[in-house]
């Protein structure tokens, strides 16, 4: 291999060789490739002393092949081919051809609220295919972007590198949730009925507390925390016939299919609100597949806002 001389080798001098194989002219060779005949002389020169051999012998009108070029004949035209239908063609992605793995990284809130609805959609738009969604969150979500071990990523991130892109899904919002057959209050809750009752929070640590906590704080106001839980469903299922409020996302309380006695009404305290965004690698923010499923999965998500906010 270290002895070809790479530099003397040109796609012209391939394309060359096809088409006098196919015209046994040199001038047909020309007309074929829309070159002077002075040019497709040229290439054939350069050919005949890069592959050592004179690969066509003149006789009469008619343009020979040699042995050697029969032999390179069908080896050239699976490398065009290759080229033409393989490189050089567009690369559309197909989704009913598609027979691998779509991997999205979702965070807890992204997985109950939307993990139904991609799975439906996706799998009714690709039916080869199969759907795997990895939990993330902002401390691996980076990495598991970068190494391709995720094609994306909804949820809630602060800053990114630039390798990193993201799209704004939809803005979230806080509300209250409650049993209000146990609670019996006027709705919207009020301040005074919201610090009297014992409260629940998503929490992914020790800690007890959320920017809540810092608002009553702001107000010269204390909440009663008596329930920590990472799981939205368990806080969920844990107001049903209990004394007990919760703050949470507006679309997972919404998100769950059930006929409970579950009251869900605005807070009586401001809560900022949060963006859902989804994250994608840059450099792949071209290819077909790429596009065709972010643009997929963006659509998916914000039908489902739309759906719940209405129900």
């Amino acid at each position: 291999m270290s002895g070809i001389n790479w530099k003397g080798v040109d796609l012209n001098l391939l394309l060359t060789f096809e088409a006098i194989m196919i015209c046994r002219s040199v001038s047909g060779a020309s007309e074929r490739l829309h070159l002077g005949q002075p040019a497709t002389s040229y290439n054939l020169k350069r050919l005949r002393g890069l592959l050592g051999d004179p690969l066509f012998e003149r006789q009469g009108n008619i343009m020979v092949p040699t042995q050697r070029a029969h032999e390179l004949s069908p080896k050239i035209s699976a490398v065009l081919t290759i080229i033409r239908e393989d490189i050089l063609l567009p690369n559309i992605f197909e989704p009913q051809e598609y027979h691998d793995k779509f991997v999205i990284g979702l965070s807890d809130y992204a997985e109950q609220v939307f993990g139904p609805a991609l799975f439906d959609q996706l799998l009714s738009d690709c039916p080869n295919s199969q759907i795997l969604f990895k939990a993330i969150d902002p401390s691996n979500c980076e990495s598991a972007l970068e190494s391709g071990e995720i094609d994306l990523a909804i949820g809630v991130f602060k800053t990114l590198p630039e390798s990193l892109l993201r799209t704004f899904l939809y803005r979230e919002c806080h509300v209250c949730l409650f049993d209000n057959s146990v609670l019996e209050v006027k709705l919207p809750i009020s301040l005074d009925d919201y610090l009297a009752t014992p409260q629940m929070v998503i929490t992914a640590n020790r800690d007890l507390t959320s920017p809540v906590d810092i608002t009553l704080t702001d107000m010269d106001k204390k909440r009663k925390v008596v329930l920590g839980s990472t799981r939205f469903l368990t806080l969920r299922h844990m107001l049903i016939g209990r004394r007990l409020l919760c703050v949470m996302a507006e679309l997972v309380g919404r998100s769950v299919p059930t006929s409970d006695n579950v009251t869900i009404c605005e807070a009586p305290i401001p809560i900022p609100d949060f963006d859902i965004e989804m994250i994608t690698r840059r450099r792949d923010c071209e290819h077909p597949k790429q596009k065709w499923l972010t643009e997929q999965v963006s659509s998916i998500i914000q039908q489902k806002v739309r759906a719940l906010m209405k129900a």
